[in-house]
């Protein structure tokens, strides 16, 4: 039983992986660099991650996205910051805007699914949640659903696009992947990496851009502790 895992490091792709570990499946989680601001600190953290879980790790190139010229996330544009009363405000769609990357998941979920059809892997894990699926439309379900349905013609062994983590928050991310961490004996979350900026220092978040706002939130929610580095 084998599963890809799109693993950018960050908390809700870490949970994903947890998730698919739980349920024993033979798993090569696949990191994008795609160009983006915080590539180093998302490679080494899936790196340690996977160090820990034992499970393999691959990095593929996407050299191309870097002509798209448009999110901050691959440009020198301006990061914009929420205060974490915004998060849930008119003012987190105008962030989604500013960091939008053309097409990404859609490419990434692709390229991973070929990865799943070559690899006799019959299911690829990702991190989409309901908290970013409010704003991000390739987070939602319906997304999903769509790609799947796609799938059913683009493999031939039907690789199917697994979000166990579609209707759920970010802080309730953090239960689950906490838990899966107590029963596992292993200890992840701590090593995954959320935000937009490299702080140049691995596992150091910088504490102001929506991601990490996110990130800060959902552990204070959920009462697990924090140990998240941050400048701020």
């Amino acid at each position: 039983m084998k599963a890809i895992t799109v693993l950018s490091g960050g908390l809700d792709s870490t949970v994903a992986t947890l998730i698919a570990k739980d349920l024993g499946y033979e798993i090569t989680a696949i990191t994008f660099n795609y160009g983006q601001r915080a590539v180093k600190r998302e490679i080494n953290s899936a790196k340690k991650i996977c160090e820990i879980l034992g499970i393999e790790h691959i990095v593929v190139d996407l050299p191309f996205i870097k002509q798209f010229k448009k999110s901050s996330l691959i440009t020198e544009k301006e990061i914009p910051t929420l205060k974490i009363e915004e998060l849930d405000s008119e003012k987190a769609f105008e962030t989604m805007k500013a960091v939008w990357v053309p097409a990404r998941n859609l490419i990434m979920f692709s390229i991973a699914s070929g990865f799943a059809e070559a690899l006799d892997a019959e299911k690829v894990f990702i991190g989409i949640n309901k908290e970013e699926g409010a704003t991000f439309p390739d987070n939602t379900i319906e997304f999903v659903e769509s790609l799947n349905k796609a799938l059913e013609y683009g493999t031939l062994n039907k690789v199917k696009i697994e979000a166990p983590l579609y209707d759920k928050t970010k802080e309730e991310i953090v239960k689950i992947g906490h838990e899966i961490e107590k029963k596992l004996g292993v200890e992840v979350l701590k090593y995954s990496y959320s935000c937009y900026r490299d702080n140049g220092e691995d596992f150091l978040h910088c504490g102001r851009c929506e991601s990490c706002m996110r990130r800060k939130r959902a552990f204070l929610m959920a009462g697990v502790e924090d140990k998240t580095k941050y400048i701020e």
